[in-house]
């Protein structure tokens, strides 16, 4: 599934508090995309905007319990080829066999996921996004020092990345610290 940006070029001329230039135009949407991604990445490859009805299938490690990899869950509609009462979801990212069984195998588990646009921490997302194309924005040259006579000023690495700050602020809207696949 491909995934959009959080950030929309309006928001960015937003944040910019200006409109965009021709050549700035054209890379925006490439730019939010990959800031978007670097974002995935920090909040531990979760798809963060809301998915509903997703089918992933699931590789059981022979308990019985099933962690769902995408965060948070909404709702668990389906487990192929078990009866809704055979499991149960905790109101977490934990499937629970109720029949005695476990979780052995690939299994195909439709559930609902991720958080709305109007969401704080969709908001924080957008935001981070911006934040990091802004960057590339006012310093396409990548220069990371410049100095005239007696001034001297240096500049925030340009590259499209997250800095360290915006990582700890993407880990926190998003409890990253207990998400993911675990075995």
């Amino acid at each position: 599934m491909a995934l959009g940006p959080f950030a929309t070029s309006a928001d960015l001329v937003a944040r910019l508090g200006r409109d965009l230039e021709a050549v700035e135009q054209s890379q925006a949407d490439r730019l939010l995309a990959d800031a978007s991604n670097l974002i995935r990445m920090t909040a531990g490859y979760q798809q963060i905007s809301r998915v509903d009805n997703d089918t992933m299938t699931l590789r059981g490690t022979g308990t019985a319990v099933l962690k769902l990899p995408q965060r948070p869950v909404r709702d668990v509609t389906a487990v192929a080829g078990l009866a809704s009462t055979a499991w149960r979801w905790d109101g977490g990212e934990q499937l629970i066999r109720c029949d005695g069984g476990l979780w052995v195998g690939p299994w195909a588990v439709t559930y609902s996921h991720g958080v709305d646009t109007d969401d704080v921490a969709y908001q924080v997302a957008v935001s981070v996004a911006c934040d990091a194309v802004k960057r590339v924005l006012t310093n396409p040259e990548l220069v990371k020092q410049r100095a005239i006579d007696d001034y001297s000023e240096t500049l925030t690495d340009a590259r499209a990345s997250l800095m360290q700050g915006e990582q700890d602020t993407i880990r926190q809207a998003f409890g990253v610290s207990g998400w993911g696949v675990t075995s």
